[in-house]
């Protein structure tokens, strides 16, 4: 049986039950990366043995999972994208491929990304910009590029990345897949490299809200290594289960979140609310207070922490960045430091007021990205009769929730008339996983899914 053919979940039922053999769904994966990946460029570098933890009846045994080439696996390459990295080789595991081996879970290999992980296209001029197996004229959505790739195309069935501003709901709205983004510290990031320390998120992709839960469930709470990660039990989010929705309050944030839509993504959240209410949740239009200040903070610190994490590779080898970075690396550079500290001053302010909205709903509701895949030759997109450049475009109805660290998923919601996938965003307040996650499976359940990409 292909890994394609099976959820994360299944998988794990399948094995527990003495079914299917971890090693069969490796192998299959193993082919798929063998067939496609010169084509799709989901991987940088390969397991072949696969990794496997010791036990074989731990809570992932069976799940194939692909790694975003930030998390450091001993004895590999961790090359963030970028040549400059890539004969650095890891002398330690990062504690989320620690938790996987030690849940039994099989690793496969990691994933391409944008370069030094800051972008939202995916595009890597180092090691090939991964192509959307929905179109491949079309971007994946990065950083998280490759894992997306992966996922959809069975190359591995689920994939850890890092989300600092849409880096994992943004590729799998893309590519037609499930994007979780934890609260921020629930998850450590020890061994992970870097892009900003204030905002870097470990999420996951998968095929399904059930999967996502899972694969997160297993590698959240502090190892005493990440002390950003909150000491406080994670919350219960696996099993999930679909929540009734009747009686269920979900805001709608239509100014900023939903004033600039792409037609098709405009009828397919429309009709997603409508088949909302039909099943008697209560739909209430609701303001994010400051969005554009949240937006602007993020893009603050960002920068800043960019530069401070690569600024030594930007200054003594630029000609190992392209322009595109060094750009953005000058931005954080010549950034004043009280911009700086006023922005991280700002988080406390901002995130008690986004944190008020939760006081009359249970969760917001938006398009993930107000766009489908843009083609990989464009550079701007028209949308509404507005010019945007395809950088915050794709940004735009992501970024905010990393400043406040809010959950937040992306659930596949339906497919535009030329055939890509469209994505709906569930967000909720901090710590408030369970229930954003309960609420994207009663959506997926809704919508009924839409498949995976055919394989040429």
């Amino acid at each position: 049986m292909r890994a394609r053919e099976l959820t994360i979940a299944q998988a794990v039922r399948l094995v527990r039950r003495g079914e299917l053999d971890p090693d069969e769904l490796a192998a299959s994966c193993l082919d798929l990366i063998a067939r496609y990946n010169a084509r799709f460029r989901a991987f940088i570098t390969v397991f072949d043995p696969p990794i496997r933890g010791g036990r074989r009846r731990g809570p992932l045994a069976g799940a194939v999972i692909s790694l975003k080439d930030l998390f450091h696996v001993k004895g590999y390459p961790t090359t963030a994208g970028s040549v400059a990295f890539r004969d650095r080789v890891a002398d330690e595991n990062a504690t989320v491929v620690e938790k996987l081996l030690r849940a039994s879970a099989t690793l496969i290999g990691k994933n391409n990304l944008h370069e030094l992980t800051f972008g939202i296209t995916g595009f890597n001029p180092h090691f090939g910009t991964a192509v959307n197996p929905w179109k491949e004229d079309r971007f994946p959505g990065g950083s998280t590029s490759g894992g997306a790739v992966a996922v959809a195309t069975g190359m591995s069935m689920g994939a850890i990345g890092t989300d600092t501003g849409g880096s994992v709901r943004l590729p799998a709205a893309l590519c037609g897949l499930v994007g979780y983004k934890p609260t921020y510290g629930l998850i450590s990031r020890h061994g992970v490299m870097p892009l900003s320390w204030t905002l870097d998120t470990v999420g996951v992709i998968t095929k399904t809200v059930e999967d996502a839960a899972l694969l997160a469930s297993a590698v959240m709470g502090p190892d005493g290594r990440d002390l950003s990660v909150s000491v406080r039990r994670p919350p219960r989010i696996h099993p999930v289960r679909p929540r009734s929705l009747r009686g269920t309050v979900l805001g709608v944030p239509r100014k900023h979140f939903c004033e600039l839509l792409q037609e098709d993504v405009r009828e397919a959240f429309e009709r997603l609310l409508t088949r909302l209410e039909s099943e008697g949740a209560e739909v209430a239009d609701v303001e994010v207070p400051d969005v554009r200040l949240m937006s602007f903070a993020r893009s603050v610190i960002a920068h800043v922490e960019f530069a401070a994490v690569y600024g030594r590779l930007l200054r003594e080898r630029p000609q190992d960045v392209s322009e595109e970075l060094r750009e953005r690396g000058l931005q954080g550079l010549m950034t004043p430091g009280p911009m700086y500290v006023n922005a991280l001053r700002l988080i406390p302010r901002l995130t008690s007021s986004f944190r008020s909205l939760f006081k009359r709903v249970d969760a917001l509701v938006m398009p993930t990205s107000i766009v489908t895949a843009p083609r990989v030759d464009q550079t701007t997109v028209e949308v509404d009769g507005n010019v945007l450049d395809v950088r915050s475009a794709l940004l735009r109805n992501v970024e905010p929730f990393n400043l406040v660290g809010a959950p937040a998923v992306s659930v596949p919601c339906g497919l535009s008339r030329d055939g890509l996938p469209i994505g709906v965003q569930v967000v909720g307040d901090l710590f408030d996983d369970g229930a954003v996650l309960s609420i994207a499976r009663s959506i997926e359940r809704l919508v009924g899914g839409i498949g995976l990409p055919e394989l040429p």
